[in-house]
């Protein structure tokens, strides 16, 4: 199966700030990856599949789960399905933020009111790590990207709060609390 969206440049540099908790910055990762074709864990002439992308992936950056890329897979599937729905032609790429909407949607369905604790173990609390892992699988080849694509599409696409929890919140009353309480008598 193969995905478009996000040619894979591998000499391309991305540079942004490490995050303050301890984040691989994604220029480490892809010098880090460099070094992995170099040593032919990774050959660039010869196809790797899935599992060996990720296998490699989470070693070198562990910041998230197996599973989660394999979810970012799904939901990538997914956008381009929708999107092949809407459009009805082939879909040739997917923007960083098509793809957020496409995984919002979908990791709505699949988890539901579960969103925020599922992300929350495979290490996704932003969108941006999204981006980051978008990137991770850029640079192990596994997807594509375009020249106008960049991490910076995936920045405050949208907060998790709004999109994963405000949805199942109890919808507040429409008229103002009225208390429940009598008045006490008045004693004569």
């Amino acid at each position: 199966m193969e995905y478009s969206g996000f040619a894979l440049f591998p000499s391309f540099h991305y540079s942004i700030t490490p995050a303050t908790r301890g984040e691989l910055p994604v220029s480490s990762l892809a010098i880090m990856l460099r070094g992995a074709f170099k040593t032919r864990l990774f050959h660039p002439i010869q196809k790797i599949g899935f599992a060996e992308a990720l296998d490699s992936i989470v070693k070198i950056d562990p910041r998230y789960e197996r599973d989660a890329y394999v979810f970012l897979r799904d939901a990538l599937d997914f956008t381009t399905k929708q999107q092949k729905k809407v459009k009805g032609t082939s879909v040739r790429h997917v923007s960083g933020p098509e793809l957020l909407e496409g995984l919002r949607q979908y990791a709505l369905k699949e988890f539901g009111p579960m969103v925020m604790t599922v992300f929350g173990s495979w290490g996704i609390h932003s969108s941006e790590d999204i981006g980051n892992m978008v990137f991770n699988l850029i640079g192990a080849g596994i997807f594509g990207k375009t020249e106008e694509d960049s991490i910076d599409d995936f920045k405050n696409v949208f907060d998790f709060h709004e999109v994963f929890v405000k949805p199942f919140e109890p919808a507040k009353p429409a008229h103002p609390e009225v208390p429940l309480g009598l008045p006490a008598p008045k004693l004569s």
